[in-house]
């Protein structure tokens, strides 16, 4: 299991979902999605609970039917 990541055992990730995780930079802890990390926060703690509240609402506009993303 990646930090950061809120296993949910009634939904199932779909293939390619995105999944926030906590990993250790210099200077302290960074949130990471894709490739792209945050500044260091000095606290685990702070870091896996900000991680925590990006997936779950990133997990909850996935989950709403007809919402879409437009790219100018």
């Amino acid at each position: 299991m990646m930090s950061g990541c809120v296993d949910t055992p009634s939904k199932a990730r779909t293939p390619g979902a995105r999944c926030y995780a906590v990993i250790a930079r210099a200077g302290g802890w960074s949130i990471s999605i894709n490739g792209a990390c945050t500044r260091p926060f000095r606290s685990r703690r702070a870091a896996e609970r900000i991680a925590r509240t990006l997936q779950r609402q990133a997990d909850a506009l996935a989950d709403k039917p007809g919402r879409s993303v437009h790219h100018v």
